[in-house]
């Protein structure tokens, strides 16, 4: 299988949440993981949003920056290049998606194949995306 990880199902890979358990089953099942370049600085804002609501202290926020760096190391990257950045500016256009999540879906779509799955715990992205025929696995109930 390949997974493509969204950033809200890296997060709870590094920060305990209720999704936690099924992002690590997702992660550890995946024969290949690929996301976005974008996961960084969008996971890196997370992760300090977490530690200005008081989620985690400034311990955890360095650890799990840390345990971020490892991560990466695992995901091969899809780039945003021009032509995946028209292509998320006309899916955020034709489906009401945020800019980052039609960046997502613009990299689910440009890495789609037979073994593919988008892995996120977004209902909206993960409903449009399986609209448009992309397997999805949702870390939420």
């Amino acid at each position: 299988m390949i997974a493509n990880f969204d950033t809200s199902a890296v997060i709870p890979l590094i920060i305990e949440e209720p999704a936690s358990t099924t992002c690590e089953r997702l992660w550890n099942d995946a024969g290949r993981i690929v996301s976005v370049r974008l996961l960084y600085p969008e996971a890196r804002a997370a992760m300090a949003k977490a530690r200005r609501m008081q989620r985690i202290t400034s311990e955890k926020l360095h650890t799990a920056t840390a345990e971020l760096e490892s991560i990466l190391h695992q995901v091969d990257h899809i780039e945003i290049t021009a032509e995946l950045a028209r292509t998320a500016g006309d899916l955020a256009a034709a489906h009401g998606l945020g800019g980052y999540d039609a960046v997502h879906l613009a990299g689910a779509i440009a890495a789609t194949d037979d073994e593919f799955v988008l892995v996120t715990g977004d209902m909206e992205l993960g409903n449009v995306a399986s609209s448009l025929g992309i397997a999805v696995a949702f870390t939420t109930a």
